[in-house]
């Protein structure tokens, strides 16, 4: 001030005036130059304006001891454009119960206080709503780096809390399955508060009951707490039991303010036990089928069938029996258990005499057994088979194998056990049977032939030329055919 400043024409516009840093009004001059002479000073008034800006809060209702921050509240305006910097409240409630503010310096503000706080600290300004009913002025205003605006009153009231509601129906589980509770949680807030967070409870401490999971948590334990805000709720899971029965668990909601009372309800591990049926079915004797062609199993919950078992309740000797690789002829009243990946390896022979027995069947879902099915195995009669060898002639001492010469037959279908064959020719030139274990058969014996064996059996023509009668007959594992008898005929 009071100090002459010369500027040249050509550097005009780097000549600046700042208005000052508080309003008011101030005498300022300018001359001009022609290269020859001065012209007049001519005096003008420069004047430095603001306007305040404008900061309110409308009348505000909180729950008692319910926190809120200040800023939610908040409407600030500057005509000028300026930033509003700070802020200043002033409580005016002094009773003990009243609401009181908040700040990181200072946990409870007295009333009648001048309480500041920058702009860029304002969401850490927080009111706590009295500890009783009842209503008080606070105030506000902000400052635009000018200028303080006017104080704004706004009346806060701390209302009772209503406590909110959650609520879960008794609900079923299939066994093992994974459901969100998300789906059946019912809330509700008379204020129309919004729900903050939940806790759940678990009651059911059986190893086998149902649990909670979260994503830090994989196994929540009985009769734990378990916090879950309401953001994070539907990564809240629950897994059914893995085995059926029911157990009680319970609920609440926090409004921020309140918890509701615990809600308790029902959770039912339920499973549909599987179905396994075999037909009644008919076999010849000692024939062999296998079981996987004759099961039928289902389960109404679409659960895989993991093992089934066979029961066979004919106790007679030759009755129908069950075969598996690792016991060739299982005892009656006996449980059989064999896995679902193994049925095709159960088999089942029918019994060596005609009859009927009681068989059972059941399927097992990885959960529960299936009722018994019963089922009844017919053991037809058995037909005895045919065995023959037409009328054979060689020369003297000349040597046949039987086994081409055999014709063999079995209505059943039953292949051969076993041969016998009988030598009828007594005379001591006549011709004989030979095997690997006798080389010449005495006439009026038996000879056992297994049919694997058949092979192992020749025939010799007499020493002289004669007419002889031998026999033969075949088993089928159960019956032995009719002798059948043909004439050897030795000629020279």
């Amino acid at each position: 001030a009071n100090t002459t400043i010369e500027v040249s024409a050509d550097d005009l516009t780097n000549v600046w005036v700042r208005g000052g840093s508080t309003t008011g009004s101030e005498t300022l001059w300018v001359r001009a130059f022609d290269g020859s002479d001065w012209g007049n000073w001519d005096s003008f008034a420069l004047t430095t304006t603001n306007s305040l800006p404008v900061v309110t809060i409308s009348d505000q209702s909180v729950h008692m001891d319910q926190w809120v921050t200040v800023n939610n509240w908040l409407t600030a305006s500057d005509a000028d454009g300026d930033a509003i910097t700070t802020y200043q409240f002033w409580d005016g409630g002094t009773a003990a119960t009243s609401a009181y503010f908040w700040t990181p310096t200072n946990s409870h503000w007295d009333a009648n206080t001048t309480i500041e706080v920058s702009a860029a600290d304002l969401a850490n300004a927080w009111i706590h709503g009295g500890s009783a009913v009842g209503s008080e002025t606070l105030w506000v205003r902000g400052f635009d780096g000018t200028a303080w605006s006017n104080w704004d009153s706004f009346t806060l009231t701390s209302t009772v809390n209503t406590a909110p509601v959650a609520t879960i129906n008794d609900q079923s589980l299939h066994v093992n399955q994974w459901t969100k509770p998300q789906g059946w949680l019912t809330t509700s807030d008379a204020e129309g508060d919004t729900i903050t967070k939940y806790q759940f409870w678990d009651g059911g401490t059986g190893a086998n009951s149902a649990y909670f999971w979260t994503a830090d948590n994989s196994h929540w334990a009985a009769n734990t707490t378990i916090d879950v805000s309401a953001s994070d709720l539907a990564n809240l899971w629950i897994q059914g039991g893995s085995t059926t029965g029911s157990e009680t668990m319970w609920v609440r909601a926090f409004d921020g303010t309140a918890w509701s009372n615990w809600d308790s309800f029902n959770l039912t591990s339920t499973n549909t036990a599987p179905t396994a049926t075999i037909n009644d079915h008919t076999l010849n004797a000692a024939q062999w089928a296998q079981l996987v062609n004759w099961t039928t199993a289902s389960d109404a919950d679409g659960d895989a069938i993991t093992k089934y078992q066979f029961w066979d309740g004919g106790t007679a000797a030759n009755s129908a029996y069950f075969w598996t690789p690792t016991n060739s002829h299982w005892a009656s009243s006996t449980a059989i258990e064999v896995s679902a990946s193994d049925l095709a390896s159960v088999w089942v022979q029918g019994g060596t005499a005609a009859g009927t027995e009681t068989m059972y069947v059941r399927a097992f879902d990885g959960t529960s057994w299936s009722s018994w099915d019963s089922f009844n195995v017919t053991t037809l009669a058995n037909h005895a088979p045919d065995a023959s060898i037409s009328n054979q002639t060689l020369h003297v001492n000349e040597w046949s194998q039987i086994g081409s010469l055999v014709s063999y037959s079995d209505v059943d279908g039953n292949p051969a056990a076993a041969y016998q064959f009988w030598d009828g020719g007594t005379g001591a030139n006549s011709g004989y049977f030979w095997t690997s274990a006798n080389s010449h058969w005495a006439a009026g014996s038996a000879i056992d032939v297994s049919a694997a064996d058949l092979d192992d059996i020749w025939m010799r023509g007499g020493a002289t030329t004669g007419t002889e009668t031998m026999y033969v007959r075949a088993y089928d594992g159960i019956d032995w055919s009719a002798w059948h008898a043909f004439t050897l005929s030795t000629i020279v």
